[in-house]
């Protein structure tokens, strides 16, 4: 019984720890295309195309700083989320990440009562 004890305390460890540990590297996303895309759904708008070229370099300059400490099942899931309408976005990414934190901090204290 203590191996078996033993050997799920040190499973859990190793599984526990690579849900924690997050890629080193913020996504590789091209800017330029995706506000290119976003600024055509605007009648091509040079306001809008520079508007998102700076969100997104602020959003990539917080996650550059942040990224390593995103448990990587949400560096995972947020980063499908990016690219679901296209190339990828950081503002996007940026916002699920914040978004799942919230969720989790929040889902730490519900509890289902009948």
């Amino acid at each position: 019984m203590l191996r078996l004890t033993i050997f799920g305390c040190f499973f859990l460890s190793l599984t526990v720890g690579h849900v924690v540990a997050g890629e080193q590297e913020v996504p590789d996303y091209p800017v330029e295309r995706w506000c290119k895309e976003v600024a055509k759904t605007a009648g091509d708008s040079e306001i809008i195309y520079g508007g998102c070229i700076q969100q997104e370099q602020s959003a990539y300059d917080d996650l550059k700083v942040s990224w390593t400490e995103v448990p990587r099942k949400t560096q995972i899931w947020c980063k499908e989320v990016a690219k679901a309408s296209g190339p990828g976005s950081y503002m996007i990414l940026k916002g699920c990440v914040e978004q799942e934190a919230a969720a989790q901090k929040e889902n730490t204290t519900r509890h289902f009562v009948k």
